[in-house]
């Protein structure tokens, strides 16, 4: 019995959260909400739709950039101190963030001071200043972030798979950017990406929590409408970055001494088939089972430490990725066996109808904790699905879809996207000399 009420419990939150309206302003904003009254307090989020595959070779860094300058001081409050005051005043706690495919910014306050957040937002999304002053100290900020990540024992094997599998344009792979464009960005780099993406046509105003549907939607309709129509961006018409083209073996160096070995296959984009994108993550979360034949053909019964096979959703850079932990002496029969077990997936035997159910399980898990709370609604869900997916249909659908999927729905997904396909295979390991300039 308590089993039974546990269950109810998770889908009476679920199916709370995942309630939403969604309406679009004249200026081309879309606004989000979705109420929640469980807790007095609301996140209120913007989505825009650019990020490292925006860039070229000479704006490389300038989306993370912008990101840190979003909280920076407006003409509302131009001052930092002031800026930071308001912030007290009003309980806010805020944060932003960069993909490769999107950049979001958010705060969460309490609801009393509901209008007021709207107003922060506004003014933060509007009128940034770009002071120079703030942009020197953010630049040691990012510096330091781009010292911590090329520190990252796998960072010359990320390297070498941007320069591989994404070779036509790496840099729209790199959020981080290169230290010669965040040293040289200046106010104007900030205004640049200002006009041709920070426009409501290319933005989703998100808010979620303890808000009323048609009194959120005037409050927004009435201070967002001022909001200027861009039409500038090219996000929507940006071509599929990952090409594979033929069979490619890579030996990467690892200065620290571990072992790693990943074999990539080109994706599905969510954009131009979503439909393919549900039986792959069915599968990938069957590959997910610790009880099933991968993990113990491979971990248990094989050379490696840890092993994941995935499907990463993205509208121009989707992968399907095998990866693990090796000890570096058995890197190459580690390559040698992964391959193997890849030729089996493609089997109709490899999968049982139990381990599908655990993994449609698994998925559905993932999307209660997705969406636990409001915030997690606004910052975690949303963003991601309205940006990388392109509008909400395929959120608001995506269980039903998960549930529906076959046995034969995941074999058409393989003998699509892996049967025959190209693939580019990664061996990091400690290389002499010779083998490191090879």
């Amino acid at each position: 019995m308590r089993n039974g009420i546990l269950l109810l419990i998770l889908a009476a939150v679920f199916a709370a959260a995942a309630e939403l309206e969604v309406r679009h302003l004249d200026n081309g904003l879309t606004v989000i909400v979705s109420s929640d009254d469980i807790s007095p307090v609301v996140t209120i989020c913007i989505a825009v739709k650019t990020g490292a595959t925006c860039e070229t070779p000479e704006t490389n860094g300038l989306a993370h950039f912008y990101e840190h300058m979003f909280f920076k001081g407006n003409s509302a409050l131009p001052d930092q101190t002031i800026y930071r005051q308001r912030m007290g005043e009003l309980g806010i706690i805020n944060n932003g963030a960069t993909s490769t495919e999107r950049v979001w910014y958010h705060i969460t306050l309490g609801s009393d001071n509901f209008e007021e957040g709207l107003q922060f937002m506004f003014d933060a999304i509007t009128s940034p200043l770009f002071d120079m002053v703030e942009m020197e100290r953010e630049r040691d900020v990012i510096m330091n972030e781009y010292d911590r990540k090329t520190s990252h024992p796998l960072w010359l094997l990320w390297l070498a798979q941007e320069q591989v599998i994404y070779a036509d344009a790496p840099w729209r792979q790199s959020s981080i950017g290169v230290p010669e464009i965040i040293q040289a960005a200046s106010p104007s780099a900030m205004e640049y990406f200002q006009e041709m993406y920070y426009t409501p046509d290319n933005s989703a105003l998100i808010i979620a929590g303890d808000v009323d549907y048609e009194e959120a939607f005037m409050l927004a309709e009435q201070l967002f409408s001022q909001w200027e129509y861009g039409g500038r961006s090219n996000y929507d018409i940006l071509p599929r970055l990952i090409s594979i083209e033929r069979d490619t073996t890579v030996y990467v160096d690892s200065p620290s001494g571990a072992g790693f070995v990943s074999v990539i296959f080109e994706g599905p984009s969510i954009s131009t088939d979503p439909g393919a994108s549900y039986p792959a993550d069915v599968w990938g979360s069957y590959l997910g089972l610790m009880s099933r034949e991968y993990y113990t053909d491979l971990v248990t019964n094989g050379p490696f430490i840890s092993i994941s096979g995935s499907y990463y959703t993205q509208r121009f850079s989707p992968r399907i990725s095998f990866s693990g932990m090796v000890h570096p002496d058995r890197a190459e029969e580690a390559l040698s066996l992964l391959l193997e077990e890849i030729d089996q997936l493609q089997s109709p035997d490899y999968y049982d109808a139990e381990g599908l159910i655990l993994a449609k399980e698994e998925l559905d898990r993932h999307r209660i904790m997705a969406e636990e709370t409001s915030r997690d609604v606004a910052i975690e869900s949303l963003p991601f699905w309205w940006v990388v997916a392109g509008n909400l249909e395929y959120y608001s659908t995506y269980s039903d879809s998960i549930n529906a999927v076959e046995p034969e729905d995941i074999n058409s997904f393989l003998e699509i996207w892996i049967k025959g396909k190209p693939h580019a295979a990664f061996i990091m390991m400690p290389l002499d000399a010779e083998e490191s300039q090879q």
